[in-house]
């Protein structure tokens, strides 16, 4: 099965969370840090293309993200203007 997003969206998988630091101190699980990478994209309201692409490392935020699971891997559809920044490099 696929999840293919319509209108505004993109569906991501989260990335893992470091559980402790580099010195080696265990940090406690956490939601703050916001990581994924991206899956599907859909397309804005004038019919273009949202300017990310698959696999994309994306920080995003709000709390209006839904949890889909497909396959047997969690997914999140999240809405574009969610989007806060791409990570390069």
């Amino acid at each position: 099965m696929r999840l293919t997003p319509i209108g505004e969206r993109v569906v991501l998988k989260q990335t893992a969370k470091e559980e402790r630091t580099r010195s080696g101190i265990y940090l406690p699980k956490s939601e703050d840090k916001k990581e994924g990478i991206i899956v599907e994209v859909g397309t804005l309201k004038d019919g273009s293309l949202i300017p990310l692409r698959k696999g994309d490392k994306v920080i995003y935020g709000g709390y209006s993200s839904e949890e889909y699971e497909v396959n047997g891997e969690k997914l999140l559809i999240v809405d574009f203007k969610d989007i806060l920044a791409k990570i390069e490099g």
